[in-house]
């Protein structure tokens, strides 16, 4: 679910910025994949400007390659139980995270954003509320047309950002899942 208000502190994030965007998530349990099927759908936009990994369950994996890389923002999207509706999500800065949220990973994440955060790396969380986590299950209808409406989203902010970026980056009535 889009609001204005959210659309525009995402664009204002990431607008001029040297960016990573991580998807975090497990494809085996149904709304957790939610942040490595962003990912996934995002690659048409990797340049030098514009980072994405899909670290699946071991963001930490990818610790090294970012303090590489030097990106100003790292935007991890994960599936997080914050209470909302399925498919709503939030945007919040790592360091406003308790160290252990709902989460099915090893490492907290706010761990991660300490770490980059000494290095002078901002990072924040597109937190996706879930509906189903259980094994097995697919990506619910709700959590489907949010990662649609997220990588829309995203690829509009990333081709309007003065930071130059490739062309195959273009928004998509395509559906993102497959189709």
């Amino acid at each position: 679910m889009l609001t204005a208000g959210a659309e525009a502190q995402l664009a204002k994030l990431v607008e001029g910025r040297k960016v990573a965007i991580v998807g975090v998530g497990n494809r085996l349990r149904g709304d957790d994949a939610v942040g490595s099927v962003v990912a996934e759908a995002l690659m048409s936009c990797a340049s030098e400007q514009v980072l994405v990994i899909d670290a699946e369950t071991v963001p930490e994996n990818y610790l090294g390659t970012l303090l590489r890389e030097r990106p100003e923002l790292v935007l991890f999207v994960d599936a997080v139980d914050f209470g909302g509706k399925a498919g709503e999500w939030q945007i919040v800065p790592l360091s406003a995270l308790q160290h252990k949220i709902p989460t099915t990973h090893t490492v907290s994440l706010k761990l991660l954003g300490e770490i980059l955060a000494r290095e002078g790396i901002d990072s924040w969380l597109l937190a996706i509320q879930p509906e189903q986590i259980a094994f097995g299950a697919p990506l619910s209808p709700s959590v489907t047309a949010a990662v649609q409406q997220l990588v829309n989203l995203l690829k509009k902010i990333l081709l309007a950002s003065p930071v130059p970026r490739l062309m195959s980056c273009v928004p998509s009535s395509e559906e993102v899942l497959g189709g």
